[in-house]
């Protein structure tokens, strides 16, 4: 079913990290920073993060931990997240997705996402899209995007969020819905610092920074390609790590485990990664390359929907109250 969405808010798919088996969908995808999306990223099915899996697994938080304490004692519970994301493929043709499922928008969106966190490290946020090329708009990007839970940046910590980043509406048209809520993505996640004995492998200099989190994705139902159905429970394992030096540059990539390779679909990643500048402080302004893309090992046979031009350069700018 294909929905032209004019020049209408869509929120752009954010498909959930959701572990190493986790339908991607990017699981951001993810996040120990505000602004960062706690589970997939655009454009999976399942998370990733995505309504995919990609954004659900995030990676750890890079600022330095002096600086994180100080914002997580804010008296600003209230954050708002201000950006432009733009596809390096804009191109309409060859997109697999079925339902509410599928890769990420190959249209520009602008974002507004508001973030609340009431008490210690609960919160709960919520994003709005708007496509500058409606017509490229599918039925599984989504016009708003969602998710909640409890998510402390510190290493050796666990966490717990939900996040749906699949076809969600604001004015469902015919069989369409607001949201489907088992179509989500629930992570349970533990971050981690690298192990300082592979810090020669994998640290240039001491002052920079390798964080890590491991998270166990479920979704409780999502589209199957192959026989355009809904199933049930797909399980997946993802680890992520980023890198981060002083001045707040970084990169970031994360893989996915799949107990069942049956459940993934062509948009849900091996791995994701992503690039860039990044300051977690309010009035502050952000430059990122993300990739939530179905990519794939080098040497599978499975069909993927990956590549570099399937990632977005984005620019955003953020307050709090």
């Amino acid at each position: 079913m294909t929905i032209h969405a004019g020049n209408g808010w869509r929120v752009s798919a954010a498909a959930l990290l959701c572990g190493m088996a986790l339908g991607a969908q990017a699981l951001a995808a993810q996040a120990s920073d505000w602004n960062k999306p706690a589970l997939p990223a655009p454009g999976t099915s399942e998370p990733a993060a995505t309504g995919s899996t990609a954004t659900v697994a995030a990676s750890a938080s890079a600022a330095k931990e002096s600086d994180e304490t100080e914002a997580s004692n804010s008296p600003h519970p209230l954050r708002l997240r201000l950006g432009f994301d733009y596809p390096l493929r804009t191109s309409a043709g060859g997109d697999l997705g079925a339902g509410t499922q599928g890769p990420p928008a190959v249209s520009p969106t602008l974002q507004a996402e508001l973030r609340y966190n009431p008490a210690s490290y609960w919160f709960g946020s919520i994003t709005f899209y708007r496509y500058l090329m409606g017509d490229r708009q599918r039925p599984w990007n989504p016009d708003f995007t969602y998710a909640f839970g409890y998510d402390d940046w510190h290493p050796n910590t666990f966490s717990l969020v939900y996040g749906n980043y699949s076809g969600n509406r604001l004015r469902p048209e015919e069989t369409e819905t607001v949201s489907r809520f088992r179509q989500g993505v629930w992570s349970l996640g533990y971050k981690f610092e690298m192990p300082e004995i592979l810090d020669p492998l994998f640290k240039v200099a001491d002052d920079h920074q390798v964080n890590c989190s491991i998270n166990a994705n479920l979704t409780q139902r999502y589209t199957d390609l192959a026989t355009l159905s809904l199933k049930k429970n797909k399980r997946t394992v993802s680890l992520g790590c980023r890198y981060t030096l002083p001045n707040s540059l970084y990169a970031n990539a994360t893989v996915f485990y799949y107990p069942d390779r049956t459940q993934q679909q062509p948009w849900d990643p091996d791995f994701t990664y992503g690039f860039g500048y990044f300051d977690w402080r309010p009035g502050t302004v952000t430059i990122q390359y993300n990739n939530y893309a179905g990519n794939r090992y080098p040497g599978r046979d499975t069909p993927g929907q990956g590549g570099f031009r399937r990632g977005s350069v984005s620019i955003s700018w953020s307050a709090s109250w």
